[in-house]
């Protein structure tokens, strides 16, 4: 029965395109299903795709935009923007803000409709699971990947060709960042989602987007424009837009074995490190020659190489870097890479001095309608404690994140509720496994009858078939849209054994370590343990995450997987984690100091795990003797009364700003150091920017960029200096007072 699936889930569509001529509108239909990743398909029916591209031809005869065709199939039509659950916000929304924008150019357009974005949302830090447009609405607030998934979504509401750009991993500091391209006058041009400024091509992150290694998006279809190309799947095709920003070169890794013959075939992985790890932002297999090519800006990458159960690893910091194979998978040894960012060359502005003053007075007036403006899910959630006033229901709450609780449906509550035996248990009741959408299964998942894991296990292998090409991005499913397509890929088929555990009354989870489910067990032998114990001796306490990660390698295929554990807490530092329990195998321990500058001094141990057996690997934390020295002078006798003699830490930070939203957040969790420290905290507001002005040019640094975070002493000397987005700030603060 299982093989009927998928046929008759796109029988609507192949029906529709063959019963006489096909319309634009049919054409523009089987484009969509010929690319449709299958989480898509299985959750939303034929008339959703129907309706929507009705719209889209609609505005596009209403606006009269002269688009491209390829611009148009590629970054218009498409209703996904990233991995945010589909809803319905071009349909409800394209009328009102074709309205907003009649008669004015694309351009004026596009900064308009950011406008209205920001009317409707701000920055706010939150979870991995990526809120649709019209959640972010309700809330009024997203991340910025949440941000630029709305703000897209809008554009391409009014017919103007717009995409999501991401920096996977930032190269000077731990995180990554989100934003918009619009496609005006025939190039694409840039903005900051949901934070408008008086031009295009204007953002706060024109420094740190400066200092960027690769910026990618991930467009729908099988697109073929002048962008580098990092992969192409079934269902979208990765390009490399660095060149549009910065001056970039191409890298060539030439992978070789310890004769120094080339190595076909090889796994490449290009690296970036952040948050402890070396992240992998493309894959490579090395051609005849032995080689593979990435576009980056100029700065330093790290190439991961390995064929056959050998590996190697080196920095890349030029256009050509040779990699051998000459460790063995499993080896005991240690290797520390110096890695270094590009330098910092932020993007001309071209706005005027007054254009910046209305731009800003009028984001103003936005935050006032923002927040007036009724959000959140209060009324649900009111309504739910009303009709269930107990224990039971508080538990199931509880049981929620903060994103979750914000964008719950109804039906979702009651189902879960209806479905408590007794006292709320989390493993058991609790509707959310990871990051999928959350829709009602209890009910109709428990009418299935099954009691056991093993009878689980079974009914799943019989009825959900596994389709693991058609959906090369991870996309999340529902488990009962799993149930009622009968098809999944491996990650969604496990969100669905949990599922399906808990609605027949058993305690499951997702391993915390590898992400999978138990029932992959049944599939393939089962791996022995050993335990992995750290040795550290520092006066601090390292955070996994953040300053080291373990990653497990995998001597069939070449490739890595990092070990995903204690993610529950912000901060894991490495003695609450360790020892641990851990599969047999090959792993590499990496480590990091982040510099004040962005570079990293890293060390990486690699070993093997024996079942049974308890591993001691060194956890080692490199330091730079001679980082603190003097960067610069500025005038100290102006704080002298509120500071007295020594150091004293001086900030400037904005009002709303996302990299001073950052900073302030960091300040605010660092209290208990500085409080420790005793020395003065002062964060001026700095109305005329004198103060900002002050120690920018005391550093030499062209920018005048909020927020500015200085450690300053009373001869007027600046030991540490940090302006614009940095989510290293903490650690940075942290280290430097260590060392005064």
């Amino acid at each position: 029965m299982k093989k009927y699936v998928l046929l008759l889930a796109v029988l609507p569509a192949l029906l529709s395109c063959s019963s006489g001529p096909k319309t634009e509108a049919d054409r523009y239909v089987d484009f969509l299903y010929a690319n449709m990743p299958w989480p898509d398909l299985a959750a939303q029916p034929l008339a959703y795709w129907q309706a929507n591209v009705d719209k889209t031809l609609e505005v596009r005869d209403r606006m009269g935009w002269d688009i491209p065709e390829r611009e148009f199939r590629h970054f218009v039509l498409p209703l996904r923007v990233n991995n945010e659950p589909l809803d319905d916000f071009r349909t409800l929304y394209a009328d009102t803000l074709c309205a907003r924008v009649q008669g004015l150019s694309i351009a004026e357009a596009a900064l308009e409709i950011n406008h209205w974005c920001h009317e409707m949302a701000t920055y706010q830090p939150s979870d991995g699971r990526t809120s649709s447009p019209l959640q972010t609405i309700q809330r009024g607030v997203g991340r910025c990947g949440e941000e630029s998934v709305l703000a897209v979504a809008a554009l391409r509401a009014v017919g103007i060709p717009a995409r999501q750009v991401y920096t996977p991993r930032w190269a000077h500091t731990d995180d990554n960042h989100a934003w918009v391209e619009v496609y005006v006058d025939g190039k694409w041009q840039f903005m900051g989602a949901c934070e408008p400024e008086p031009r295009l091509n204007m953002a706060w992150f024109t420094g740190p987007v400066s200092r960027a290694l690769i910026l990618h998006t991930k467009v729908f279809g099988d697109y073929h424009g002048d962008e580098d190309v990092i992969q192409r799947t079934p269902c979208y095709t990765e390009i490399n837009v660095i060149r549009g920003y910065v001056p970039a070169r191409r890298s060539v890794v030439t992978v070789v074995d310890e004769a120094g013959k080339p190595v076909a075939g090889a796994n490449v992985e290009f690296k970036i490190y952040n948050y402890g790890e070396y992240y992998t932002v493309a894959r490579y297999a090395t051609d005849r020659q032995g080689r593979a090519a990435l576009d980056m800006g100029c700065g330093d990458m790290v190439a991961w190489a390995a064929k056959d159960g050998r590996f190697g690893l080196a920095v890349i910091d030029g256009e050509a870097v040779t990699v051998a194979l000459d460790h063995a998978m499993g080896e005991r040894f240690a290797l520390d890479l110096d890695i270094v960012p590009p330098a910092e060359d932020p993007l001309p502005s071209g706005a005027t001095e007054g254009e910046v003053a209305r731009n800003a007075e009028r984001l103003k007036a936005e935050d006032a309608l923002r927040e007036a403006r009724p959000k959140g899910n209060a009324a649900v959630i009111d309504a739910f404690l009303a009709a269930h006033d107990d224990a039971n229901a508080r538990a199931l709450l509880a049981s929620l994140s903060a994103k979750d609780r914000g964008d719950v449906t109804r039906d979702v509550l009651e189902d879960a509720y209806a479905h408590i035996d007794g006292a709320f248990v989390p493993l058991r009741d609790c509707p959310r496994v990871e990051l999928e959408p959350l829709k009602p299964y209890f009910a109709e998942l428990a009418a299935l009858g099954l009691k056991t894991r093993p009878e689980i296990v079974k009914w799943i292998s019989a009825h959900i078939a596994l389709e693991n090409e058609r959906n090369p991005q991870g996309l999340r499913m529902a488990p009962i849209d799993v149930l009622h397509s009968g098809k999944a890929d491996r990650q969604n088929r496990d969100i669905f054994y949990v599922a399906l555990c808990r609605a027949s009354g058993l305690e499951e989870e997702l391993d915390p370590l590898t992400g999978y489910a138990a029932m992959d067990h049944e599939e393939q032998p089962a791996v022995g343990k050993g335990t992995l114990e750290l040795v550290y001796d520092g006066p601090d306490a390292p955070e996994y995450y953040y300053q080291f990660t373990l990653t497990q390698l995998f001597p069939s295929t070449g490739t890595t997987r990092l070990c995903t554990v204690g993610e529950d807490s912000d901060h894991n530092p490495w003695n609450s984690i360790f020892p641990l329990e851990i599969e047999a195998g090959c792993y590499m321990l990496t480590s990091g100091t982040r510099l004040a500058d962005g570079s990293v001094l890293s060390h990486n141990e690699f070993f093997t795990i024996q079942e049974g057996e308890t591993t001691q690997v060194p956890l080692v934390m490199r330091r730079a003797e001679d980082q603190l020295s003097v960067l610069g002078t500025m005038d100290a006798d102006r704080f002298l009364p509120q500071t007295g003699r020594g150091y004293y830490l001086l900030a400037v930070l904005g009002e709303r700003d996302e990299p001073s939203v950052h900073a302030r957040r960091q300040l605010e969790a660092l209290a208990p150091v500085l409080a420790e420290w005793g020395r003065p905290v002062l964060v001026e507001k700095d109305e005329d920017g004198s103060i900002r002005e002050m120690l920018c040019a005391g550093v030499k640094s062209e920018s005048r960029q909020l927020p500015v975070v200085t450690i300053c002493d009373s001869f007027g000397h600046i030991v540490y200096f940090s302006q614009g987005y940095n989510t290293s700030l903490a650690e940075d603060l942290k280290r430097v007072i260590a060392q005064l």
